[in-house]
């Protein structure tokens, strides 16, 4: 059964490299390797203090274990490439079906490129001796046993917990931590600048060690030292720890084919019985306000907006820096926009009402905007003034009243616009299950919000920065209610005059995603999508295999590191700062070897444009071939009106 399941996934990983997925796999592909290069680079480099190699590995591998068990939740919900509910009805015992996904789980890029960063244990180990060596061989394979398992354990147990509004705030606080973490990480510098020019501190040093993720340093000393009672000991709590994640997944995933519940709470009979007064752009503000506090994918969007402001505003407080705290109700008011811009993609078919209905199309999109500012503004408001009153920071005052309603204004707007422009089909409320991480976030809509929503604030910036300060909240609030009418206008129209297209996506999409024979028409869900790929039928290459595209986008997306990042860009700094330190390989030589290194970077870089070509020509000659080699589709004949045939 594991050769089988192995080889399905396979075929689906094969089938599916076409557009925005390809895309995003090679993308992830190539920054897993250049961090799992830096993992090794950690303990290649020679450090000024003994035993810093073996820290900074440790610390390295903490951050790997923990991108694998809390990454699901920021990217949604890890490898489902093979769903167990597909295998529901097949007569396989959990356990042996656990077993099976766990070989399945082992294929992929994530699995390899994790495998490549643990390798610096073997290379950290080569210092310490040959016994350190052949101890740290068996502990890479344990510790990528371990975090696999694990990540597979924490993913099932959150999805069962994040069936429950308890669950949704548990995930978003976690998630929102973490990316504010990453995004003040400037916070912990000069502790970082001191642990790598005077060692780690001792009780540091002794929790990089205690965590599971640090066992491994722990086995290659004590092998080093000749404690083989230790350096047996913790590759076996390895394995201990790796049989009760499997045991703990089995038991979660048996529980998982049992259950299946939609996403949400059933409406209250009162509730859903109440009319809301008014009609048109009431009625929608009425609906989806009731929606967001019963959909806990919407639900927990918010909470993760909160505790992201919150977390990334406070944080700067561990080193004397209050400058942000005044904005965080702005900080909340641009996430929650950047996470509202799928409105229309969350509703799934249901836009058919809209789009069928004479006139809904405006009072829609006036309605989502009516809801959104609701929802929002009482938590920026008080964001904004609570936290400047608390800190005394009265030099923010300005800043606030100019950025807050243009902020406001402006994601009003484009949440609708980008939700008309570029929806992301999501499975139908009704028929989604309980577990948020089924439904990942589209993470390049997100970044794409994040800018166009700060723009909207930039000719409030602008004023208050270079002019009179009472100006700036006379341009931020004119620029506010502008950019709500107008781009709530070019939603309204864009929905009335692509509806019908919007609503054929959506149903293509999610037709998709519920079948589970894998019998689906490809050209038709191509064609409702509106050729949204990476420009392969431009470029002549939609109908050429998915390895032949696989290597055009590979040589095409890499070639500029080593020709810009690492070899012009270092030639140079050779020229106007040789005195420089920096991260260039060329600069990491011995100074004879700069232009030799440099000239090697750039003709790889040239080499990799050269074979771009190369495969871009060869997948033009198999794409022409498979369209002239494709069968003609053969229609059946449609019955006449009156019943005859002729």
């Amino acid at each position: 059964m594991v050769g089988v399941l192995i080889r399905m996934k396979l075929a689906v990983l094969r089938h599916s490299m076409t557009g925005q997925r390809a895309a995003d796999m090679i993308g992830g592909g190539v920054l897993g390797l250049v961090l799992a290069g830096g993992t090794i680079w950690l303990a290649l480099r020679d450090w000024p203090v003994d035993g810093l190699p073996l820290d900074l590995v440790g610390a390295a591998f903490a951050i790997w274990t923990i991108g694998w068990l809390f990454g699901p939740v920021l990217f949604g919900g890890g490898d489902e490439t093979l769903r167990p509910e597909h295998l529901a009805l097949l007569p396989i015992p959990p356990r042996r079906l656990t077993t099976g996904l766990l070989a399945v789980a082992f294929v992929g890029v994530a699995p390899a490129v994790s495998l490549v960063a643990f390798t610096a244990l073997i290379v950290a180990a080569l210092p310490v001796g040959g016994a350190a060596v052949a101890i740290a061989v068996p502990v890479v394979l344990l510790q990528l046993l371990f975090v696999v398992l694990a990540s597979r354990f924490v993913t099932a147990a959150l999805g069962t917990l994040m069936r429950t509004k308890i669950g949704a705030v548990l995930a978003a606080v976690i998630s929102a931590g973490i990316l504010a973490l990453t995004h003040t990480g400037w916070v912990l510098k000069p502790t970082i600048e001191y642990a790598l020019t005077a060692g780690f501190p001792d009780d540091l040093a002794d929790w990089v060690r205690r965590l599971p993720s640090g066992w491994g340093i722990v086995a290659v000393e004590a092998a080093g030292r000749g404690d083989w009672l230790l350096a047996v000991a913790a590759p076996a709590g390895l394995a201990v720890l790796s049989a009760a994640a499997l045991l703990g997944w089995s038991a979660l995933l048996a529980r998982r084919l049992r259950h299946r519940t939609a996403s949400g709470r059933p409406a209250r009979g009162r509730t859903a019985a109440r009319k809301v007064r008014g009609g048109g752009v009431r009625a929608v503000a009425g609906r989806e306000l009731r929606t967001a506090s019963r959909d806990l994918m919407r639900f927990h969007y918010l909470v993760f907006s909160l505790v992201y402001a919150l977390a990334f505003c406070l944080l700067p407080l561990l080193v004397d820096l209050p400058i942000f705290v005044p904005f965080i109700g702005v900080a909340f008011g641009i996430w929650a926009a950047a996470i509202s811009a799928n409105l229309y993609g969350e509703d799934g078919t249901v836009i058919w009402q809209t789009v069928l209905t004479p006139g809904a199309a405006r009072k829609d999109v006036r309605g989502r905007q009516l809801a959104w500012l609701l929802l929002t503004t009482p938590v920026v408001l008080l964001g904004s003034v609570v936290p400047t009153l608390l800190s005394d920071q009265t030099w923010a005052w300005p800043w606030l009243a100019a950025l807050v309603p243009a902020l406001l204004g402006g994601g009003a707007g484009v949440i609708v616009l980008i939700s008309v422009l570029r929806p992301v089909p999501m499975t139908d409320p009704h028929k989604r299950s309980g577990n948020l991480l089924e439904n990942g976030t589209d993470f390049t809509q997100v970044l794409l919000m994040l800018v166009l929503v700060a723009a909207t604030a930039a000719p409030a910036f602008l004023t208050v920065r270079y002019g009179p300060a009472w100006a700036g909240a006379v341009v931020g609030l004119a620029t506010g209610v502008l950019l709500t009418w107008l781009l709530g206008d070019l939603a309204a129209k864009r929905l009335e005059a692509t509806g019908p297209d919007l609503l054929a996506t959506m149903r293509a999409a999610t037709s998709r995603k519920n079948n589970l024979t894998g019998d689906v028409d490809w050209n038709q869900i191509s064609a409702s999508l509106g050729g949204v790929d990476l420009g392969e039928r431009r470029l002549g290459i939609a109908n050429a295999s998915p390895a032949r595209r696989a290597a055009v986008y590979v040589c095409f997306t890499i070639c500029w590191i080593p020709l810009i990042a690492q070899g012009l860009v270092p030639a140079i700094l050779k020229y106007t700062d040789p005195g420089r330190d920096s991260w260039f390989v060329a600069r990491l030589v011995p100074e004879t070897l700069h232009w030799p290194v440099v000239s090697l970077m750039v003709a790889l870089g040239l080499g990799l444009i050269a074979a771009g070509f190369h495969q871009l020509r060869a997948a033009r000659a198999e794409s022409r071939h498979a369209t002239v080699d494709r069968p003609a589709e053969v229609r059946p004949a449609l019955p006449h009106p009156t019943g005859d045939a002729g």
